[in-house]
Parts: C-alpha cells; sequence; structure tokens
C-alpha cells in the first residue's frame, strides 16, 4: 500500500481539480521521484521533482487523473486500486493504467532542450485580467518587453496585458534578450500552470521554428513544456499540428 506525502497529494489534487473541471484534461505518470502530468491533446508536460524522502513509489505508475480515488493505493496486475475505508468498510477501486508508460513520458520530456533565454515571469494575479472565455493568448517580447494579448473575434476587441513602468529603483523582473512571438498558447493551458504555482516563469526560445516554451515554477519544482499554437496565413490561430508535438509510444 502506498500512502502519499501532502506534497505529492498537493500535486496530484490540482491536477485532478484541472481534469474535472474540463480546464486540463490529463494524465499522472509518476517514476523515482518524477512526478509527470500530460494533458489529453499533448500540449502541456509538466514535471515535479521530489525528494527522495517523499518519493514512496517501488515502480512506476501511471493513471488517469479522473480515477483518483484515495491517498492510498497499490498496483495489482497492471492496474492500479485505490483504497478507501469507512469504519468497518472498505472500497477498491481498479482502474486501468495507461497505454504509454512513465519511461515513455520520461524519454518525451527529454526530447525537448531546456530554453534559457526571454524570461517572463508572471504572478497568479495575471487571471484576473484575463478573459477566461476567449480561447487563446498571443504572446509577444519586442524592444526589450513582453505583452500579452487576447482577441474576440467576434467583437473585434482587444485585450493587451504589459508591465508598467517599475517605480522605486526596482527593475522589471522579465529578461527580453530578443524579440520573438507572437504567438499563440491556449489560455486553459496557460491558467493550469498557476494551479501548481503562484509564480511561473516562462522562457521562449529565440529560434522563431521552436513550437514551445518552457515553464517553471520554485514553489513545486516544477518543470514544463507547453506547445504553441500557430498562425495561419489569414492571422488565425490554430492548433499546433500533431507531427509538431510527439506522441509517446503505445504499450505493447
Amino acid at each position: 500500500m502506498i500512502t502519499v506525502s501532502k506534497r505529492v497529494e498537493a500535486i496530484f489534487a490540482h491536477a485532478v481539480a484541472l481534469d474535472q473541471s474540463g480546464r486540463l484534461k490529463n494524465t499522472i505518470y509518476v517514476k523515482d521521484n518524477f512526478v509527470f502530468v500530460m494533458n489529453s491533446t499533448n500540449t502541456v508536460l509538466l514535471r515535479f521533482v521530489l525528494p527522495s524522502s517523499q518519493a514512496p513509489f517501488q515502480s512506476p505508475i501511471s493513471f488517469r487523473a479522473n480515477d483518483y480515488d484515495s491517498p492510498n493505493f497499490y498496483e495489482e496486475d497492471g492496474r492500479i486500486v485505490f483504497v478507501k475505508k469507512e469504519g468497518d468498510l472498505e472500497r477498491k477501486k481498479k482502474c486501468e493504467t495507461t497505454d504509454a508508460t512513465p519511461d515513455d513520458i520520461q524519454e518525451l520530456f527529454k526530447k525537448f532542450p531546456p530554453i534559457k533565454s526571454n524570461r517572463i515571469s508572471l504572478h497568479a494575479g495575471i487571471l484576473s485580467l484575463l478573459d477566461e472565455n476567449l480561447s487563446h493568448i498571443e504572446i509577444q517580447g519586442a524592444d526589450g518587453a513582453a505583452s500579452l494579448v487576447q482577441r474576440d473575434i467576434y467583437s473585434g476587441t482587444i485585450l493587451e496585458i504589459a508591465r508598467t513602468t517599475e517605480g522605486f529603483g526596482m527593475a522589471s523582473p522579465d529578461e527580453i534578450s530578443s524579440d520573438f512571438g507572437p504567438i499563440g498558447m491556449k489560455t486553459n493551458d496557460f491558467i493550469a500552470l498557476f494551479s501548481f504555482n503562484d509564480m511561473v516563469d516562462f522562457f521562449f526560445d529565440e529560434d522563431p521554428e521552436t513550437s514551445y516554451c518552457r515553464v517553471r515554477g520554485s514553489k513545486t519544482k516544477m518543470d514544463g513544456i507547453v506547445a504553441f499554437c500557430v498562425y495561419d496565413e489569414l492571422g488565425t490561430i490554430t492548433e499546433v499540428k500533431t507531427k509538431d508535438v510527439p506522441k509517446p509510444s503505445r504499450r505493447k
């Protein structure tokens, strides 16, 4: 029987809440002292690093977030079994594991090189400035500053978010070394990142052909990959093509 720590339970709980809200349908993979969360559309892959003392998993496990039922569980015959007790009664919920294995996901994560350029540091307070009903966010870096834009294609309304000039001699927390974008990101993907951390750093490659950004959150030791959406010739945001986001291999 595995009983996860409060830290692991918090990661699982956030992933489950995002799944059940429909904001980020995802699957959870655990291997050694790593917890991976990948959404069903393969646009977000997050990795959380656990202290060795908080990684009680004896073997790699995986399960769909929506199946999570209890912090007490074990693996039996290739399936996850969640255990709940009430008085002298015990319920076992047996769930199928995922087609992709934790090893698959770990290898997939390694295929995306780290990005250290063009850092934008954002606090969860930015969520109050977004319109959650608009499906995408455009992110752009120009002249040493970053901006976020949301467009309502039906009304023509444009929402633009930019950092104001810092006072009291404080420098901007962003480090924009080169122009980039505009690139598109799903609003739900963007918002989901702040479920795990109050402060998230975004890193954008100088190479315009790079189809993803890296994200980092120190609170939960989160390191992640978020795939971009792309613009067509009419300037409309479309989903990144499947070939741009490698899929994990299937379990044989």
